[in-house]
């Protein structure tokens, strides 16, 4: 991971226990396997490496089956959420219903010995609220924000690139969308270009031969679902007759990112119940106006009509939003607003003030 490598780059003591263990066993129980690896990993620091330090307070991150574990030993401990594991996965089969029931019933129990649960949005609170009604333990909101690198680059760099210079057959007079994710079912990629098809009809000729659209995403070459929503993305693109329009960028680096958040006009952020979405920060500090949809983590984050719009669940919602995008002269502003949002709302050092304040009271309560 790419954050890991940046902590290794900045000489921070970290401790790797249990990476010897599978993550999938033939590509299935991934979820037994993270919670084998969790508990391998709690067991092996609390009888070798636990006694050599002075620890006021332990942050466990999306797996809580530690959480028991350190309590037994009397440690403060904070759980962040990103949401329920429970809600991961379907449960379409006699076989998985059995598979899931300890490991959901140990999800339960061992998240409620929590001191304080931390979650990434007010829906991501709700919904937890939902899934854990018996689990009463204060739930308070963190939100994330974007890698610091990132935050400084965009703060210094000038959007003086020109997009030709970034994607080849993307002339620079172009009106670019851009859209950030992966490639992966759940993010509804096919939406935005369904809304592509929809939008020609919607606007002038001269305006749509400037529109480009750039899907760019993570791709895993073993996995088979990013494989083949790959392929179905690529396939509608062409039975839709977008192939000049809509360019694919498989896993481009941070330079390339950054690139494009400097060069494009707008990003159209497709994820249904998202539980938060650190896409839309980022074009917002690179004053992008976003258009997501009004579910999830975007409502906290985007502020409809103001720093750009949420739309339906629906292409053609979406069509009519990047329509209003292409014809409003001032949508700049909308991008100037997002940033001030951002540096509001939802900075590092808003997020570190918060942490700090979390970890204190935890430390003394």
């Amino acid at each position: 991971m790419h954050y890991w490598k940046r902590m290794k780059d900045k000489k921070y003591e970290i401790l790797v226990l249990g990476d010897w263990i599978p993550r999938s066993i033939l590509g299935k129980c991934q979820a037994l396997c993270a919670y084998i690896r969790m508990i391998y990993l709690i067991i092996t620091y609390s009888l070798i490496y636990k006694k050599q330090q002075n620890v006021d307070l332990y942050i466990v991150d999306l797996i809580p089956i530690s959480i028991p574990f350190l309590k037994l030993a009397k440690e403060r401990v904070i759980y962040y959420c990103h949401h329920p594991d429970l809600l991961s996965t379907t449960r379409d089969t006699i076989l998985k219903k059995i598979y899931r029931k300890p490991i959901d019933w140990l999800e339960c129990k061992a998240t409620k010995y929590s001191d304080i649960t931390l979650v990434n949005s007010e829906y991501t609170a709700s919904v937890f609220r939902e899934t854990f009604p018996e689990i009463e333990i204060k739930i308070e909101v963190l939100y994330p924000t974007i890698s610091l690198s990132l935050f400084e680059q965009l703060s210094l760099s000038k959007r003086d690139i020109k997009i030709n210079s970034v994607v080849d057959n993307v002339p620079n007079n172009s009106l670019v969308f851009l859209s950030i994710n992966r490639f992966h079912p759940a993010k509804r990629l096919e939406m935005a270009i369904e809304a592509m098809y929809h939008l020609k009809t919607r606007i002038e000729k001269s305006k749509w031969e400037q529109v480009y659209f750039i899907i760019a995403g993570g791709y895993d070459s073993r996995s088979s679902i990013n494989a083949s929503y790959f392929s179905e993305l690529q396939k509608l693109a062409s039975k839709l007759d977008l192939e000049k329009k809509i360019i694919f960028l498989k896993s481009p680096s941070d330079d390339v990112k950054l690139q494009l958040l400097l060069t494009c006009h707008c990003l159209i952020y497709t994820p249904v119940k998202e539980h938060f979405g650190i896409v839309p920060l980022e074009a917002m500090m690179a004053k992008l106006p976003v258009i997501a949809c009004n579910s999830g983590g975007p409502r906290e984050t985007v502020s409809h009509g103001q720093t750009g719009y949420l739309c339906e669940t629906n292409s053609e919602s979406l069509a009519e939003f990047v329509s209003k995008i292409i014809h409003d002269n001032n949508f700049q502003q909308m991008g100037e607003k997002g940033r001030e949002r951002l540096l509001d709302s939802f900075s590092n050092e808003m997020f570190s003030n918060k942490l700090n304040q979390i970890v204190g009271d935890a430390i003394e309560c």
